[in-house]
């Protein structure tokens, strides 16, 4: 496996579409950030394959959304929305 990665921007990728990207943008709701017990329960049985796929996958979805000309903005973990 490489750390590298060629993606093309004029490449159509649907693992993420304009609504999902958009909803990116805005961020999460509050309550869309707690992991359901179904979800840990799934997460907690996966192979080590199957979370490097996963891992992959949103590797490739992130890239994708960068090369529409999404941005990422990190928010230092001690500051609050006061």
């Amino acid at each position: 496996m490489t750390d590298t990665n060629d993606y093309d921007e004029n490449t159509e990728d649907s693992a993420v579409d304009d609504d999902e990207a958009k909803a990116a943008e805005k961020g999460a709701a509050a309550s869309d950030s707690t992991v359901s017990d179904a979800d840990l329960a799934e997460a907690e049985t996966l192979t080590v394959t199957a979370k490097q796929k996963q891992r992959q996958a949103l590797e490739d979805e992130v890239a994708a959304f960068l090369a529409r000309g999404g941005k990422i903005t990190e928010v230092p973990p001690d500051e609050s929305k006061d």
